[in-house]
């Protein structure tokens, strides 16, 4: 379960990662949104990283999901496209 203390500390841009990795993931590095976000995410366990692709931790499945990013994947799939 996601930590509701990592959500209130979490860094503006973090959002957006957490977003591109759940909906997309894995992402190569160099198509990440930002790095840092991905450091931050890594730090706190809801992010990993192997053969310079980034995804999600089975923690940061969670977080994103608690944040509404399913319903939001859901919404995207049936729609066809980009939200």
């Amino acid at each position: 379960m996601s930590n509701y203390r990592d959500i209130q500390d979490m860094p503006s841009g973090v959002h957006e990662a957490l977003w591109q990795m759940f909906k997309d993931g894995p992402i190569w590095d160099g198509n990440l949104v930002c790095k840092t976000s991905r450091k931050w995410l890594r730090e706190n366990g809801y992010a990993d990283q192997s053969s310079g692709h980034n995804f999600l931790t089975a923690m940061g499945v969670d977080l994103a999901v608690s944040l509404g990013m399913g319903d939001r994947k859901d919404r995207r799939g049936a729609q066809g496209g980009e939200e």
